[in-house]
């Protein structure tokens, strides 16, 4: 028998109560089958680890190095025991969240969620192109052109997208715009590979044109200071991206439905953990009301927006 965890235990046990009957009946074994495990480990060492003085054993020189050494492994691994349920219980508590839209908003409404779940650990994984990122977190914001409702997926809400343009912009008076009258505008774009991009460039497409993108930001701040500076124009969602409108003109899209769709997903491919379930939860139960709140609060919606 090589020597091993439970071959260890044994003989630290033994070696402990220095009786070969009581160590028996502490580990909850037969005897003959702990005297066998002792003589087993004296063979393949080589060495005699007890000397017998009645019914009473006692270490030799050679059993107490063992022990020493037996002590240190068998205290390492309590220590790994205990650090592998660290781990675990980490893991329970860490979410890894993908940010795919609505990446300004999120961190304000994410402080709402740790004053109910303080003990939550958050992993924000930032707004990429690369899909295969956002596939190893547990929860996933993003946003589409369609409904999704399926065994990972739901639709938070829709979105209206609003021309948003300077103030001095010709089309103020006027209650909406279409696109296709916007052909030949300078437009304010978020990077390639961002959905967002992907939703404007479509709408445009479907308006007859390629956008002309002169300038490109993910921030709703910085869009709508390039649009008050009166460096271009933006195809811009209406709630979430409401800074974008402050201190400029937002109209409505006439001749076409323009909106998208805020959903979230969550990994299939395992069981979700309890932190992540509530953090889901929280989303789908206030992600709306808080959004909603949040664009009133800082600007009000224009009427029939």
């Amino acid at each position: 028998m090589k020597i091993n965890f439970t071959s260890l235990m044994y003989f630290q046990k033994v070696a402990e109560l220095e009786h070969l009957t009581k160590a028996a009946e502490a580990l909850h074994i037969a005897q003959p089958a702990l005297s066998r495990t002792i003589r087993s480990m004296e063979e393949e060492l080589d060495v005699s680890l007890f000397t017998h003085q009645g019914r009473n054993i006692h270490l030799t020189r050679d059993g107490h190095i063992l022990l020493k050494y037996t002590n240190k492994i068998l205290r390492s691994l309590d220590d790994l025991r205990q650090e592998l349920q660290d781990s675990r219980d980490l893991q329970q508590l860490t979410v890894k969240l993908a940010i795919m839209s609505s990446s300004r908003l999120i961190p304000a409404f994410l402080m709402k969620f740790k004053e109910e779940y303080p003990e939550t650990i958050l992993e924000i994984v930032p707004q990429n192109s690369d899909s295969a990122n956002a596939s190893r977190t547990d929860l996933t914001l993003f946003s589409s052109l369609k409904h999704i409702d399926n065994d990972h997926t739901i639709t938070l809400f829709r979105e209206n997208l609003v021309m948003v343009f300077p103030t001095g912009t010709p089309y103020a008076h006027l209650p909406y715009v279409n696109l296709h009258d916007l052909s030949d505008m300078d437009f304010i774009m978020p990077p390639k590979g961002f959905l967002l991009r992907k939703t404007v460039e479509a709408y445009c497409k479907k308006a007859g044109f390629t956008p002309k993108v002169i300038l490109e930001s993910d921030n709703p701040d910085t869009v709508g200071e390039f649009i008050r500076a009166g460096l271009g124009s933006a195809l811009v969602p209406q709630m979430t991206w409401h800074n974008a409108q402050i201190h400029n003109v937002a109209l409505p899209v006439g001749d076409q439905e323009c909106h998208r769709d805020l959903n979230i997903s969550w990994k299939t491919d395992s069981k979700l953990s309890l932190s992540a379930v509530l953090l889901r939860e929280y989303i789908v139960d206030h992600f709306w009301e808080f959004v909603r709140d949040n664009a009133n609060k800082t600007f009000p919606m224009q009427k029939g927006m």
